[in-house]
């Protein structure tokens, strides 16, 4: 079980859009979809080449109630905004399979 007083942030989620371009390609939009509490922790940071240059790439977890996670339907094709931090969802996990705690594994590039 997950401590309610360990739920200090508001996760806002975002959805893509599922319109597609005159290639086929999926346009990049994002909708924003539900809300939950969750418990933000960062892991670690590393500095690598990104794009055309230098970032930052940080790994959070979060974890919130499996309940909520599955209220508002979220994947790993979505994103969370938490505490200021855009969160690219690598994966989604049901810690010890019993549908308590949902441990979410994000990163983010700065």
């Amino acid at each position: 079980m997950i401590s309610g007083g360990r739920l200090r942030f508001i996760a806002t989620q975002s959805i893509p859009s599922t319109a597609r371009d005159d290639l086929g390609m999926r346009t990049d939009t994002w909708t924003t979809g539900g809300t939950m509490r969750v418990d933000l922790r960062s892991d670690s940071a590393q500095e690598q080449s990104y794009a055309d240059g230098v970032a930052v790439v940080r790994n959070f977890e979060v974890r919130a109630r499996w309940g909520s996670a599955q209220n508002i339907s979220l994947n790993e094709t979505h994103r969370l905004s938490v505490n200021g931090h855009t969160l690219k969802i690598r994966a989604i996990r049901n810690l010890d399979e019993a549908d308590r705690v949902a441990v979410i594994d994000c990163e983010s590039v700065t």
